[in-house]
């Protein structure tokens, strides 16, 4: 009874790291950021893409780096760029890839990664205008 209850335990564990890993598969393709900018109202540009006037919140893809675009008439534009880190899902995977190796797959996924911060500011200079002569 002891040996079977045992066994039991061991199957449970396996079943449970194999059909656990790779869990960035299941995880959002997409995260929230917030983008800001002094002054406010900024025409925001996302990859190209244009997402609205600041301040605001869009969703943007995880697997991906960012280059957020501000524009304001009178102002030059300002840029910022994301780069994306391992999310908490994506680092149990990395660590699950080590137990074993089922776990790499979800390092595929965008879900495995995520801009850190969420939150990005864009301060606007003024553009110099030329002395008049």
């Amino acid at each position: 009874m002891k040996r079977s209850a045992a066994w039991i335990r061991i199957v449970s564990a396996i079943l449970l790291l194999t059909c656990g890993s790779g869990c960035s598969f299941f995880g959002p393709r997409m995260q929230t950021i917030t983008i800001s900018s002094e002054p406010l109202g900024a025409k925001i540009s996302v990859n190209g893409e244009t997402v609205g006037t600041s301040p605001l919140r869009t969703q943007v893809h995880r697997g991906e780096d960012l280059l957020i675009e501000a524009r304001l008439p009178g102002y030059e534009a300002g840029f910022r760029t994301t780069h994306r880190s391992l999310s908490t899902v994506g680092i149990l995977d990395a660590v699950g890839t080590f137990l074993i190796l089922v776990p790499v797959i979800g390092l595929l996924s965008p879900a495995a990664w995520a801009h850190e911060p969420a939150t990005y500011a864009i301060i606007l200079d003024r553009e110099e205008t030329p002395p008049s002569p």
